[in-house]
């Protein structure tokens, strides 16, 4: 794919002056179609690691959905239809009608992957709402066990330096300072159902309109980065911390008992109401006998009408204008490929300012340089994006 960046144009179809005009639909959909080119990459790579996660988007144009102001842009990987159609019957379960009215939108009651656009800049992140009380609830029970937690915290750690943790309305914490107790501290300010709990990398609007397309594989990298951590904290069956097959199993039971009073109710129903149109039936024949009977006066004579006026004569038909030849553009040429250098092994060459090629983990396949390095690992830059990286998953490159 070609990603062509950002503009300034887009960024300001978000500020809340226009968010409610549709004479801004244009910029905010330039800026959708731009972000669902690079969800449909990750939900590539997603599926080809057994995650099944489906590509969606919020509306760019004032909706019921968005409560007729767009003052962000999502494009987001959540749970496929099949498991969200698992899940509604506890999601939905005790919300009122009114409820449901306010906030009509299903995207919030699942965890997802998502790329985020406001008029302040670009977001990617893993994101927990507080209405997806199911993977809320996997949430705190990782957190509960120390185990868990251990797993969760490490994942976190491993993120690029430039992510941080957080929840609304609370201070968000580099990556590199989580550990228990601040996670803990995040737990406990995540305390509302509106409130989001959240691990990402926040892009300035500034940097993104510097960097422009250059962001592309940053933002794929991210995305990459961030999946290890949503297999921990999403609800599946696979990871049921919370015992909600049971839930479903007796959802699915209720349901059952629920159509099968349903169909009882229409049976009868049913009866009562062929038995009434019987009787009406019968009614008429007997009321309808009863006024044959009593007519006895002769019917009219037949007269035929007379002929109706002949219609004036329609003028022919305009000939249809000569369709208007557009000239097909020229496709655009190719990109060149880019030449990777070729790798060297010893890993004596393996020192601050090397270029190197990563082999394994997150990042396999991208190209670097050592900023920093001791006995543990190094730590490499990617552009935007840095890195702690171990020595033998590193390969230096010739110049």
């Amino acid at each position: 794919m070609s990603f062509p960046g950002f503009s300034a144009s887009e960024f300001d179809a978000y500020a809340p002056p226009r968010a409610s005009s549709n004479t801004f639909n244009r910029p905010r959909l330039e800026a959708r179609e731009k972000a669902m080119a690079l969800g449909r990459v990750m939900q590539a790579d997603a599926n080809a690691l057994g995650l099944a996660l489906e590509l969606r988007a919020s509306d760019e144009h004032p909706s019921l959905w968005n409560k007729r102001s767009v003052t962000a842009q999502w494009v987001f990987l959540w749970r496929d239809a099949e498991a969200r159609r698992e899940l509604d019957a506890l999601l939905t379960d005790g919300r009122s009608l009114k409820e449901t009215l306010s906030d009509p939108t299903p995207f919030f009651r699942h965890a997802f992957l998502a790329l985020h656009i406001d008029a302040d800049g670009v977001e990617v992140s893993l994101r927990i709402h507080g209405d997806a009380w199911v993977d809320a609830r996997t949430l705190r029970a990782r957190c509960a066990s120390p185990e868990g937690r251990a797993e969760l915290v490490a994942a976190i750690r491993a993120l690029p330096e430039d992510f941080v943790l957080g929840v609304t309305d609370a201070a968000r914490v580099p990556v590199r300072e989580v550990t228990d107790a601040t996670l803990d501290e995040a737990l406990a300010a995540w305390s509302q159902p509106t409130q989001w709990w959240s691990v990402g990398w926040p892009l300035s609007r500034a940097v993104v309109l510097d960097q422009g397309a250059s962001l592309e594989e940053p933002i794929l990298a991210a995305f990459r980065a961030l999946m290890p951590i949503y297999r921990l904290v999403a609800w599946s069956r696979d990871n049921d911390l919370i015992a909600v097959d049971g839930a479903l199993a007796q959802a699915q039971a209720e349901r059952a008992a629920q159509v099968q009073e349903a169909t009882a109710r229409d049976s009868a129903w049913q009866l009562r109401n062929d038995a009434e149109i019987a009787r009406r039936r019968d009614l008429a024949a007997t009321e309808t006998r009863e006024r044959l009977a009593a007519m006895d006066r002769p019917r009219p004579a037949f007269t035929r009408p007379a002929p109706a006026p002949a219609a004036e004569p329609r003028p022919a038909p305009r000939p249809a204008a000569a369709p208007v030849v557009r000239a097909t553009p020229a496709p655009a040429p190719a990109p060149k490929p880019v030449a990777v250098p070729a790798p060297v092994n010893p890993e004596a060459a393996l020192l601050p300012g090397a270029r190197v090629q990563v082999k394994s983990g997150p990042f396999a396949g991208k190209v670097g340089a050592i900023v920093e390095r001791d006995v543990r690992g190094a730590k490499v830059s990617f552009g935007l994006l840095s890195a702690r990286v171990n020595l033998g998953d590193l390969e230096a490159l010739t110049t």
